[in-house]
C-alpha cells in the first residue's frame, strides 16, 4: 500500500526524466532503486509527522491517520523503529546513486530534503 502512494509518483518522475535524459540500463536500475528507497522515505517520514509535527506545520490534521486506525509505519514499527527505517531507506537511495557524479546532486538534496521536511 505505502509503495502506491506518493512514492510511486516520485520514483516514476525520477524514472522519467532518467529516460528522458538517454540513461543506460545500468543507471536506470540504479535510479529506480533511488526512488524505490527515497519513495518509501517519503510515506516513512509522513507517517512520523502525523504523530510529531502540529496540524498549523502539516497542513493537515495532526494524527489523523491514528485516529483512523491506519497501518503506518510508527503504528507497525514503533515511533523509534519507524525513524531509524526512514534513516536506512535514505541511506539506501543515496548508496543507489553513489556512482553518479555531481549531475545526481539535486537528487541527492530531494533525498535530504524528504528525510529532514517537517511537513
Amino acid at each position: 500500500m505505502h509503495q502506491l502512494k506518493t512514492g510511486a509518483l516520485l520514483r516514476a518522475s525520477i524514472n522519467m526524466g532518467a529516460q528522458y535524459a538517454g540513461a543506460s540500463g545500468a543507471q536506470l536500475r540504479q535510479l529506480d532503486s533511488f526512488g524505490h528507497a527515497i519513495g518509501l522515505a517519503f510515506q516513512v517520514q509522513d507517517d512520523i509527522l502525523d504523530l510529531e509535527s502540529s496540524t498549523e506545520v502539516l497542513g493537515k490534521t495532526q494524527g489523523a491517520d491514528l485516529a483512523r486506525n491506519k497501518p503506518t509505519y510508527p503504528a507497525l514499527m514503533g515511533l523509534d523503529g519507524a525513524k531509524q527505517h526512514a534513516q536506512s531507506l535514505f541511506a539506501q537511495a543515496l548508496a543507489a546513486i553513489e556512482g553518479f557524479d555531481s549531475r545526481a546532486d539535486r537528487l541527492r538534496q530531494l533525498a535530504e530534503f524528504i528525510i529532514q521536511r517537517k511537513h
